[in-house]
């Protein structure tokens, strides 16, 4: 499912502020903030992934597609050959 350019930016940088603050709370438990601060890379990365410009999704954003041709189902399988069939040894 496509969204709209805002909404999957909104979404991303909600994401990302989520990922934040369980780390913080999980560093904040289990951990020392002093040493563990670097982790808090990764929401932020994700959040300037999310926030970077995207491209809209109008008639004119993407190259119109062929439509795939009909297709229809053999009724039956072709026949083997007959020098293709099981033989007993």
């Amino acid at each position: 499912m496509r969204r709209d350019p805002r909404e999957a930016r909104l979404l991303g940088l909600w994401t990302a502020g989520c990922l934040a603050v369980l780390l913080l709370a999980g560093i904040l438990a289990f951990g020392d903030l002093s040493l563990q601060w670097p982790v808090f890379v990764v929401p932020l990365v994700w959040a300037l992934v999310a926030a970077r410009p995207r491209r809209g999704t109008g008639r004119d954003a993407l190259p119109e597609a062929e439509p795939f041709p009909a297709t229809r189902e053999a009724p039956t399988l072709p026949r083997v050959p007959p020098e293709r069939l099981p033989r007993d040894w």
